[in-house]
C-alpha cells in the first residue's frame, strides 16, 4: 500500500512539475539513504544519481581503494530507471534490464552517473546513462529498459 501511495504522488508531482518533491522522495527511501545516494532532478531529462560521501562499504575487493560493483550497479540502475518519470501517469513503472561496461575502475572519491532516454517502443523505455568519477571523468557506461504503464 505504502509504494502505491509512493507511485501516486510521484505521478502527481511530474504531473505539477515539482522535481524538487520529486528527489526529496527519492532521496527519503531507505535504498538512497543507506548506499548514500543524492537524486538530482535539475534536468529531469537527465537524471543525476551522486554519491558524495564514501564509506567503507561502499568500497569493493579485499583491502581495494575502488568503488564496488554492487554499489555502482545499484546507482545506474536508480538513475536509468528515474528516466521513466515522464512516463509515470501509465501507472508504475520497473526497471527490467541493466547492461554495465566498465571503462575503468572507480576510486574512492564522488562519484556520479547521468542518464537519457534513447527510445520508446510500446511499454518499454530504452534508456542509457554514463558513471562518472570525481575527476568528472566517465568511467562506465549502462544501458537499459524500464517497463512502463504496470498494473
Amino acid at each position: 500500500m505504502i509504494e502505491d501511495k509512493f507511485s501516486r504522488n510521484i505521478s502527481q508531482h511530474v504531473s505539477d512539475g515539482n522535481w524538487r518533491e520529486i528527489e526529496s522522495c527519492f532521496n527519503k527511501t531507505d535504498f538512497a539513504v543507506h548506499l548514500g545516494i543524492n537524486v538530482v532532478l535539475d534536468k529531469p531529462a537527465q537524471p543525476k544519481c551522486e554519491i558524495n560521501s564514501i564509506m567503507p562499504f561502499h568500497l569493493g575487493g579485499v583491502g581495494q581503494d575502488y568503488i564496488n560493483g554492487a554499489v555502482i550497479s545499484g546507482l545506474f540502475d536508480l538513475v536509468i530507471g528515474l528516466t521513466a518519470l515522464g512516463y509515470s501517469s501509465l501507472g508504475n513503472f520497473a526497471t527490467s534490464s541493466v547492461n554495465i561496461r566498465m571503462l575503468k575502475p572507480v576510486d574512492k572519491n564522488r562519484l556520479y552517473a547521468v542518464a537519457k532516454i534513447r527510445t520508446k517502443i510500446g511499454n518499454i523505455v530504452f534508456s542509457e546513462a554514463t558513471l562518472f568519477n570525481f575527476k568528472d571523468e566517465p568511467c562506465g557506461y549502462a544501458s537499459g529498459e524500464i517497463r512502463v504503464g504496470i498494473n
